[in-house]
């Protein structure tokens, strides 16, 4: 068979291509580590490295986020545990307040430090996180959240959102809070009910100081069917054993208006609920020797009971046995009216002129401002008076002071849990995030990287092959029958 001297040519140049491009192919992937070079290397691998260099991407923005996060919130917790010390502050102070030797001048003196806690909390209520935005106004992170218009009356700006980052493919956790929520939303009272002075002018003028009181059961103080509103009222009777001697006795008086769905009129409202009598169809008729008109005898300190008792009176009609679930007392000596709604006689305590002393019992509400709260504690300071009278007035404002910095710290204190608990999570989210790079990186190295010593081997049975066919194809070149022509 004849061969034409340009085909052993082609054949000749054809593989020393192939080598050389083989020898080159080898060559990059020893000078880059990889074994995937091109998607035409291994088309299955390269679709997979391309997966999975996008999911490592992504994990690594968010570990980024991840970060970040638990950056904004370690800066929460840190202001909020600033709150949490000045509320102390402001509760030590309050309990300071309570001492009765005090002056009217170290009450001044007391006022001054707490105007300056007043301007702190203020300030760190409209914290910032460095670059502007702040802490504590929910989504709206460029909108200051609490400006003042007067002392003690702060109006919040932010919104009830919270901003979130996303640290997975599946959470998005929050990294803001809503300042109203924790500095305008604590519960009031004892976190149940209410206890207040009488308001109303001139207001009380006698020396009783009501307890904040305890819910006794919880069930059937939130009974559906009971009032949460009542006014306890006080006034001189005789006393059954001693007729013409005169003693304090109380009444309990259902004080809300309207039943709970806030339309239907309550049929019991004005009404006692210790004997039934209707406060709207007249004052109490004088019964001399008998504690009727007014059904319980006041003991200073003494238990105040939301139930019915063994000792109370009998009402027309009678009166069935009922438990609210609550109690408090009072201290000190209520005043009381002398004249057509009394007996006549006057008691030890003080005596009122036209309205005699109450207290109200209403239900908790979450709209505790910790502002508010610091007016009320200023004002009472400035108002204080060395009188039976002015010092009931002051201690019943100082235990509302004191209740309402206490819910005010329990609510700050479960915010900052709340975010110990999101800073944990974040935590285990970075792990997570740690734990996924090395993976993907495993996983990555799998695919695309090279067997250094499979491709040594392959590299120098290349170049072998390539000096072979260097070396064939030069002698093949130098044939010719040229040669055998003389």
């Amino acid at each position: 068979m004849r061969i034409a001297t340009t085909t052993i040519y082609k054949q000749g140049a054809a593989e020393l291509q192939r080598h050389s491009n083989v020898q080159a192919k080898l060559q990059n992937q020893l000078s880059t580590g990889r074994r995937v070079l091109t998607p035409a290397d291994d088309p299955i691998s390269s679709a997979k490295v391309l997966d999975i260099t996008q999911a490592q991407e992504l994990n690594k923005q968010y570990a980024v986020n991840s970060q970040t996060a638990d950056s904004a919130m370690r800066l929460s917790e840190s202001t909020l545990q600033q709150v949490s010390d000045l509320l102390h502050d402001i509760y030590s102070l309050a309990v300071k307040a309570g001492n009765p030797s005090q002056t009217l001048a170290e009450k001044k003196l007391l006022d001054s430090e707490l105007q300056g806690q007043y301007k702190e909390m203020m300030s760190l209520a409209n914290a910032t996180d460095g670059v502007g935005a702040y802490l504590f106004s929910g989504f709206k992170g460029s909108t200051q959240p609490f400006s003042e218009t007067s002392f003690g009356n702060v109006i919040y700006s932010g919104d009830d959102g919270q901003r979130q980052m996303q640290i997975s493919g599946s959470r998005q956790i929050p990294v803001s809070e809503s300042g109203y929520q924790i500095f305008q939303a604590g519960r009031t009272g004892n976190g149940n009910f209410v206890n207040s002075a009488n308001a109303v002018a001139p207001g009380n003028s006698g020396s009783g100081v009501i307890s904040p009181g305890e819910v006794v059961d919880i069930t059937k103080w939130n009974d559906p069917a009971h009032s949460q509103k009542f006014k306890i009222e006080f006034q001189s009777v005789d006393d059954p054993a001693k007729p013409g001697k005169p003693v304090i006795a109380y009444d309990i008086i259902d004080n809300q208006a309207l039943l709970t769905d806030g339309v239907t009129a309550n049929p019991n409202f004005n009404k006692s609920i210790v004997d039934g009598h209707d406060y709207t169809a007249g004052a109490r008729p004088v019964i001399p020797g008998t504690l009727n008109n007014y059904p319980r005898a006041y003991i200073p300190g003494g238990d105040i009971a939301f139930k019915s008792l063994a000792t109370d009176p009998v009402g027309v009609p009678p009166v069935a046995a009922w438990d609210y679930g609550i109690k408090m007392n009072v201290t000190g000596q209520p005043a009381v009216v002398i004249g057509p709604l009394g007996t006549g006689p006057t008691p030890s305590g003080p005596v009122s002129s036209g309205v005699m002393d109450s207290f109200n019992v209403d239900p908790s509400r979450s709209n505790g401002d910790i502002f508010q709260t610091m007016k009320v504690f200023s004002d009472a300071l400035n108002a204080y008076q060395t009188s039976p009278t002015g010092m009931a007035n002051f201690q019943n404002q100082l235990n509302t002071v004191l209740q309402n910095t206490s819910n005010m710290l329990t609510n700050v204190l479960s915010s900052q849990g709340n975010l110990g608990a999101r800073m944990i999570e974040t935590q285990s989210v970075q792990d997570t995030n740690g734990d996924l790079k090395v993976q993907y990186g495993q996983t990555l190295s799998h695919l695309q990287d090279l067997d250094y010593s499979i491709a040594l081997s392959d590299f120098s049975l290349t170049q072998t092959l390539l000096e072979a066919s260097r070396k064939s194809f030069s002698q093949v070149q130098g044939l010719s029958l040229f040669q055998y022509i003389s």
